[in-house]
């Protein structure tokens, strides 16, 4: 008889449930599944010290060619997973734009893990309509390490800002602005996972940002920016507008198609950040649902009868 078999016939059935479960549960916070670090943004931060503790490389090796090591731990997530209206992130409420929204990297970053980024990509026919990349802090971090927080609300290149309060350690703003996608953070890991799943970018996006800082004690902060990045290029008036510079600050007086895009991207952010406010309070019933799914839809939105390719 092998000693496995002794085992299971002498042993208590509570130490061979212990034998058996155990293993499990400890490769389950070492490398904690896309879905469980959805739900559970703690899971992703555990992970992360359990990785650091025992010098293991966090970072998958494709994710790494494309990133680099500065990106941090990064998890591809299910992109065929549905999500609308709200999802938890960073112990908070994250509200969504109109439309279905899909997830497509997790990073958790900084020191230790104690930031957690989510990037979520709404397509229609294969274009990106929309993308949200949001980072939150799962626990306060120090003041110190994040001096300008605000300083994009200051940017004369903005079509609008608007600080709400500025009394640091305390900030929240909004901006909207035009981008270049290039420059828009972890984009090589995201240009991969996009390209993997035949989405395209378009040649042109505008950036609608909200940003907010509260204090924690010891001179530490809780903070979050939620930044939507809007296809200003896939309406019939605007389609042919398909290079940054018809979308200038300087030159949107001569596009009036483009002009009106921003008017409305303007005017659905300034409503759009109580939301996120909200959100990132956890007070969600400080509105209604139907207050929310009013207020959710950008100039970029799904329209009636387009299809999506993951449908």
């Amino acid at each position: 008889m092998s000693a496995f078999s002794r085992l299971w016939y002498r042993a208590p059935l509570w130490r061979l449930c212990l034998y058996l479960i155990v293993p499990f549960v400890v490769l389950t916070f070492v490398f904690p599944p896309g879905y469980l670090t959805r739900r559970l943004p703690r899971m992703a931060q555990i992970a992360t010290a359990i990785h650091n503790r025992l010098g293991m490389q966090d970072t998958p090796a494709d994710a790494d060619q494309a990133g680099g090591p500065g990106d941090g731990v990064v998890t591809i997530m299910p992109v065929t997973d549905r999500l609308t209206k709200a999802i938890p992130f960073a112990g908070r409420i994250l509200p969504l734009p109109a439309g279905v929204w899909h997830p497509l990297v997790n990073i958790a970053a900084g020191p230790h893990g104690e930031v957690l980024e989510n990037v979520l990509v709404r397509v229609q026919g294969h274009i990106v309509t929309g993308m949200i990349i949001a980072s939150g802090t799962t626990q306060p971090v120090p003041a110190a390490a994040n001096p300008a927080i605000d300083e994009e609300c200051h940017d004369d290149r903005n079509y609008m800002a608007h600080i709400v309060t500025s009394h640091p350690p305390m900030m929240e703003c909004w901006l909207t602005r035009l981008i270049d996608p290039a420059a828009i953070d972890h984009m090589s890991i995201i240009a991969t996972q996009l390209k993997q799943e035949d989405f395209v970018l378009p040649p042109v996006l505008l950036r609608a940002k909200w940003v907010n800082s509260t204090p924690a004690p010891d001179d530490n902060i809780n903070g979050e920016t939620v930044t939507v990045y809007l296809n200003p290029v896939n309406l019939n008036d605007t389609k042919i507008l398909r290079s940054p510079d018809f979308w200038t600050k300087e030159t949107l007086a001569q596009q009036p198609a483009a002009s009106d895009f921003v008017k409305r991207m303007n005017t659905w952010m300034a409503g759009w950040a109580p939301v996120l406010h909200d959100g990132f309070n956890s007070d969600m019933l400080a509105s209604s649902e139907e207050q929310r799914a009013r207020l959710s839809t950008d100039p970029a939105a799904p329209r009636p009868g387009e299809g999506n390719p993951l449908d």
